[in-house]
This record gives structure tokens, C-alpha cells and sequence, in this order.
């Protein structure tokens, strides 16, 4: 009788499982997804969209996310902690936004002198840079993947020149990297760190001199070409690749089935792919248009880009001295580039990214 009724209770126990099992795979997830973004920023905004029709398409409707741009539901500085506390299931960020929360999350948007996009996707999904990425915004209670990617960035936009060291005094720039906000403090330069979709209005009001974002097209969505006669380059040194990410509340995360946490993470990973292709191609059209609107080339001397290599290399030593987090990240990255140069220096000018004259001391 005791064994008749121990059967029966396992039997119990197992249909109570198969049909909790049966529910979360035929549940319905309805997800909001807050972005830093606005509909002007491409190829980000469009990388967004894509991302959660997708997510919808592959899961058969069985998740379902919907896309806020920065100032539909919350500012684009205050998603980190819409995500954190569960406001929103996931948002669409700049992880250098985030970093009065930890200076570490530097290095998952973008890198001065360092790491190109192709070193990115490398160093993230076969370097070890994807877990360190999680494990920094499970700090926050948080689980994160790369969303989007784009290559050298455009530079600075401004209304006077700059071409020497010398030209950086007083001016002020908008900026949103920590790294170069200390750069260009060093050089007697004003840093002011906005959200994308405000430079405009402060280049028009003239609350500031001059403004960088991303690449020629999100540049030119963005009409910098209204209110800035010139385009300071060499373009790119400031971030050589820059990674935008998608932060999802971990409790959430915690109660997707495994096949759609699966889905999220392949179409996140497909998103890269699409976004770094799309900001490529549409910076050809753009680059021309900059051309015709009568956009000015202001060429950096060589000791000014010199001097800018020289301080991007100091901030990551000096950061890393104060933040294990930022070291752990730091040392991680400067390792897989040191590895890279012997790769690099073999494929000469038909290598990918960059390589530094002196590579950061990471203790």
C-alpha cells in the first residue's frame, strides 16, 4: 500500500511539472524594450525595431517587445535604472552612460585608439568579453549582450577649426565616452555630456562649439550638417568601434523558457551583423551629402593625434589603478589586442583596427 501510494505521489509530482513546463512554453511574454535611442539615431533606432520584430518572428509571437525610443517612457539616462528595478524588461543602451555606476562599463561602448569593431565582435564572443560584460551588469541585476556595433565613429563637428593642440582650448564639446571627457580636459577643451537626441538644439542654441555621435549616416539623421561647418579627423580616434548593448532585468531574464532566452541571444547576436553592415553602407551616401551641404575637412596635426594616442593609453592605466573592475576589463582587452598585432602586422594594409605606438600597463 505505502509503495502503491509513493508511486502515486511521483506520478503526481511529475504531471504537476510537465504541465508547469506545458504553461511557460505556451505563455505569452509581453515585453517592453526602453531605448537610448530616438528615431533619428541610425542606424541604432532601426537596429532596435529590427531586433524585437525579430525576437517576434522567431518565437512565434510567444515574445512579443515592444520599442520605446529615449523619452517615450523614460530619458535615455535614467534606462539603466528602468531596467535595474524592473520598470521596463529590457532596454536598448549606451553602456558609457552608466558609468557613474562603474567606469568599467567604458569599455563595452567604445575604447580611444584601440578596438575596432571587428576587434569587438572577436574579443566579445570568443575573448572572453561577452562574460565579463555579464558579469558587470549582473552587478546591477542585470543580464546583457552586444545589440549593435558600428566602426570608427565621424569625429567632431564644430563650428570653428581644430587642427592643432593648441585649437582645443575653451572649446566646448559634447561628448559621452568617460575616457574622452578626460582627454579633452587635458587639452583645455570643455566636455558636456548630453544624450544623442539633444545635440542638435545645443548646437543650434550654441550651448556648445561642437558635438560628435556616431558615423557619417546617424550624423546626417541628425542634421549636424544644419548647424556645424566643419568635420574634424582623422575620424574615429575617440571610438574605433562602438558597441551599443541590450540590458534586461535578470529577473525577468530568469522566467523566459531556455528556447526564448535561446531566440534573444542569436537574434541580438544576428543584430550586430545587420547594424555594423547598414552604418557602412549608408555612410557612403552620407559622406557624399556632407561633401555637398559644404561641410569643411579640419586634418588634426600629427602631434595633436599623437598626444590624443598618448592620453587615451594614460586614462586606461590611471582608471585601472583605481577600479579592479575597470582593470579586470582593461587587462582582458589589452591581452586579446597584443595578440591581435602579431595577426596585424602580417596582413599590413589590408589589416582591420588599430595598433598602438605603446599598449596600457594593466597591473
Amino acid at each position: 500500500m505505502k509503495k502503491s501510494a509513493l508511486f502515486i505521489a511521483v506520478l503526481f509530482l511529475l504531471g504537476a511539472s510537465l504541465a508547469l513546463t506545458d504553461l511557460a512554453q505556451s505563455q505569452t511574454f509581453k515585453w517592453r524594450m526602453a531605448t537610448c535611442r530616438t528615431p533619428a539615431l541610425t542606424p541604432f533606432h532601426e537596429s532596435d525595431v529590427r531586433f524585437g520584430d525579430m525576437v517576434s518572428k522567431m518565437s512565434g509571437g510567444k515574445l512579443q517587445i515592444t520599442v520605446h525610443p529615449a523619452g517615450e517612457l523614460m530619458p535615455a539616462f535614467e534606462v539603466f535604472d528602468g531596467v535595474r528595478k524592473g520598470v521596463v524588461e529590457m532596454g536598448g543602451d549606451w553602456p558609457t552612460y552608466w558609468t557613474g555606476k562603474n567606469t568599467a562599463f567604458d569599455f563595452f561602448c567604445s575604447v580611444g585608439f584601440m578596438m575596432h569593431a571587428v576587434d569587438y565582435l572577436t574579443w566579445l564572443y570568443h575573448g572572453g568579453g561577452l562574460q565579463l560584460g555579464q558579469e558587470l551588469y549582473g552587478k546591477f541585476n542585470m543580464m546583457y549582450f552586444p545589440l549593435n556595433i558600428v566602426g570608427p565613429e565621424s569625429g567632431y563637428r564644430t563650428n570653428k577649426p581644430i587642427r592643432t593642440l593648441a585649437d582645443f582650448q575653451g572649446i566646448k564639446l559634447r561628448t559621452g565616452v568617460l575616457q574622452t571627457i578626460w582627454i579633452l580636459e587635458q587639452l583645455g577643451a570643455k566636455p558636456v555630456r548630453i544624450p544623442g537626441g539633444e545635440i542638435y538644439m545645443a548646437l543650434k542654441l550654441g550651448t556648445i562649439d561642437g558635438g560628435e555621435f556616431s558615423v557619417p549616416a546617424t550624423d546626417w539623421g541628425i542634421k549636424f550638417q544644419e548647424v556645424t561647418k566643419y568635420w574634424v579627423v582623422p575620424a574615429g580616434w575617440h571610438q574605433v568601434g562602438t558597441v551599443a548593448g541590450l540590458a534586461i532585468n535578470l529577473d525577468a531574464w530568469k522566467k523566459l523558457p531556455k528556447e526564448l532566452q535561446t531566440i534573444v541571444e542569436q537574434a541580438a547576436m544576428a543584430n550586430m551583423t545587420w547594424s555594423y553592415a547598414k552604418g557602412n553602407w549608408d555612410s557612403i551616401a552620407a559622406v557624399a551629402n556632407f561633401k555637398k551641404a559644404g561641410v569643411q575637412i579640419s586634418e588634426l596635426n600629427q602631434e595633436a593625434q599623437d598626444k590624443l594616442e598618448e592620453l587615451c593609453v594614460k586614462f586606461v592605466e590611471m582608471e585601472s589603478a583605481r577600479n579592479p573592475d575597470y582593470a579586470k576589463v582593461a587587462k582582458s582587452m589589452v591581452n586579446f589586442l597584443k595578440g591581435m598585432d602579431t595577426v596585424k602586422r602580417l596582413e599590413g594594409p589590408f589589416r582591420s583596427g588599430s595598433i598602438l605606438k605603446r599598449y596600457p600597463d594593466i597591473k
